[in-house]
């Protein structure tokens, strides 16, 4: 399993380590608080909250989802298909966590799309540096986290 980290450093720019596999220049939260570890708690835009999280294939719906889903790598340039989801690891390890008591979550790794937004996901700046990751991240053994799920790595946050 690959074991990267993630140091919210508040600056513009951080960088996602995965030893053996890059050093990745990318953000995490939209320009006013990325990267900022005193913005976590704030939904929808802030950097996600410092601790591990496990990559894991992101949640996907039926039909309808799969099309909305089709529009927004269209619109946002960003192939949404391609991206991992990160699930923290605290109680219950799913797509949601709080932090300050506020509610966060829908956490991605994914490369930049046009405007490049990041509503809390470690973004990457450059598409071909996420598919040197995600290579790597599916031709490395996963690890179960749960009797249903499997992860293909972890990212410390600090």
């Amino acid at each position: 399993m690959i074991k990267c980290t993630f140091r919210l450093n508040g600056a513009g720019i951080s960088t996602l380590s995965c030893p053996g596999i890059g050093f990745f220049p990318a953000y995490s939260g939209n320009p006013a608080q990325r990267n900022d570890p005193e913005q976590t708690a704030v939904k929808n835009i802030g950097p996600l909250p410092p601790g591990r999280y496990y990559i894991v294939s992101r949640p996907v719906g039926g039909l309808m989802y799969k099309q909305r889903d089709w529009l927004k790598s269209i619109v946002s340039g960003s192939d949404h298909a391609a991206w991992f989801a990160l699930f923290r690891d605290d109680s219950l390890i799913d797509d949601t966590t709080f932090i300050e008591d506020v509610e966060r979550g829908n956490f991605r790794l994914h490369p930049a799309g046009y405007q490049g937004t990041s509503n809390g996901c470690i973004t990457f700046t450059s598409k071909s540096h996420f598919d040197i990751l995600r290579e790597a991240l599916l031709k490395t053994p996963t690890t179960m986290v749960s009797p249903t799920m499997k992860a293909f790595g972890t990212v410390q946050v600090y």
